[in-house]
This record gives C-alpha cells, structure tokens and sequence, in this order.
C-alpha cells in the first residue's frame, strides 16, 4: 500500500461516525449488568460510547445455536468497556470476532494458550482469547460473571484482560506500559504476588499460577469484582492495577473497614 493510500485509510478511520447508544439498552444494562449501577455520570457518558462502538463495529458469530440477540451483545460490550473506561483507547485492536457459545465452550485438536502453551484433546472452557484472531465467549459463564461479581470471577474481564496484554505482541501478564520504571516495577510486583498465588497464600483463585499471563487476567477479574479484597491483601498489586486501568473500583463499592489490612 502507498503512503497516500495509508493516510486516506486512516482518515477514512478517523471520520468514522460515532455508533449511537440505544436507550433501551439501559435498562437491560441496569438488570444485566450489576456493575452499571457503581458508575457516575460522566464514567456512564464514555461507557456508552465505548459499549455502542463494541457493538455496532464488532463481527459477531454464534455457536452451539446461540441466539444473538442485541441484549446478547449489550452485555457482553458493557463488560469488556470497563476494560477500557480509564484507558486512552476506545476499542480493543485485531479482535476478528466474537464468538458466543451458549453454555461451555467445547474445543477438539490441537490448541494454543495465551502464554504461548500447546495441548490437545477436547477442551471444556468458559472462553478464549486468540491474539490477533477471536475470543470465545460462554453465554453461562458471561451471564454469571455481569450478575455476581462477588464471586470474583468474569469470563469477559478475563478474555479481554489477554487482549490488553496481547497488545505489545507479547502474551506474558505485562500489558504495554509505556516506561522502563513502570515495566521494571510492575513486573517486581507482579512477579511477588505470583509467587503468593503458588504457594497458596494470596486472595487470587489458584488458577492465576498457571503463568504471568493467567495472573494478570485473573488479578484483573478480582480488581473489579472484589477490589476490596484485592486492596486489602495485595495493597502493592492493586495499586499497579488501578495505575494501569486509571481506575478506583474500590471506591465505587462499600468496603468492610472493620477487616484488618493484609
């Protein structure tokens, strides 16, 4: 491609308009999706542009005789925009599709992790990420994730998670940091926290001690649905976390004050 045809594709990107926010997605939002309610005025203004943009300009596929409804896609947009909400960029970059299974997403053959890992045999997941390819979504799991975040897990946060951390081209748990200071102490506090996830002391689900990159997706899962927790038992990785998202969540939820801090 020539230079002149370069920088009419970008402004051709540029001018694109803005998808317009359907206000009956408010209150499906309002039911769906328990963390819609912790936001403010102006946190709730960008998410709606940012969950109108992931639906309207995302490729959408449906398996296992999902029915992808707009309410479908509305949920699934709002959870991977938090992601986003603090963050200078308003899409998530080289996703070719998302891809919703209704229940367990099922997979046969050969298969590559985020970290890079190789198996095979019949995979049962709640989704995958593929770096500058789909991410695979359980419509379960998805729903579980948007109404009880107290159980700390959420299939988007955590598949999206990936995608930020795929960004540099790199899947190892440090997102694109854009500092040597910051890379060298995010990864010395990563790294401690880690070593707390495989010794069994730490507040993250085990699975986070798979590797670097499954620590940051599920330290990512925990920060905003139970930023308390977080907070108070990895104060250093919570403080990366919010430096990163250019978000509080803990300040969005009452915290118990009478816990003894970690």
């Amino acid at each position: 491609m020539s230079l002149s045809s370069f920088l009419s594709t970008i402004t051709r990107w540029l001018r694109r308009p803005t998808p317009q926010f359907d206000p009956a997605w408010e209150s499906v939002l309002e039911r769906e999706f328990d963390h819609w309610s912790l936001l403010d005025d102006a946190e709730l203004e960008r998410m709606r542009m940012l969950v109108a943009r992931f639906v309207r300009e995302n490729n959408w596929e449906a398996a296992q005789g999902m029915e992808l409804t707009d309410d479908v896609k509305v949920v699934i947009a709002a959870q991977a925009s938090m992601l986003l909400l603090g963050l200078d960029i308003d899409e998530f970059f080289d996703v070719t599709s998302v891809i919703v299974h209704r229940s367990t997403v099922r997979l046969s053959g050969t298969h590559r992790g985020a970290a890079g890992t190789v198996t095979s045999g019949t995979q049962h997941l709640a989704g995958q990420a593929h770096p500058k390819g789909p991410v695979l979504l359980s419509w379960s799991a998805v729903q579980r994730g948007a109404r009880r975040p107290e159980h700390g897990s959420n299939v988007v946060y955590h598949e999206f998670a990936h995608r930020l951390d795929m960004l540099d081209g790199i899947t190892d748990g440090t997102p694109p940091l854009g500092d040597p200071v910051a890379v060298a102490r995010w990864v010395e506090v990563c790294t401690a926290a880690f070593e707390r996830v495989q010794a069994g002391d730490s507040v993250l689900r085990g699975y986070a001690a798979t590797n670097p990159a499954e620590f940051f997706a599920v330290s990512t899962e925990l920060f905003f649905n139970r930023p308390c927790d977080l907070r108070d038992h990895e104060p250093a990785l919570y403080a990366e976390l919010q430096a990163f998202y250019g978000q509080d969540p803990a300040l969005r939820m009452p915290c118990d004050t009478s816990r003894p801090v970690a």
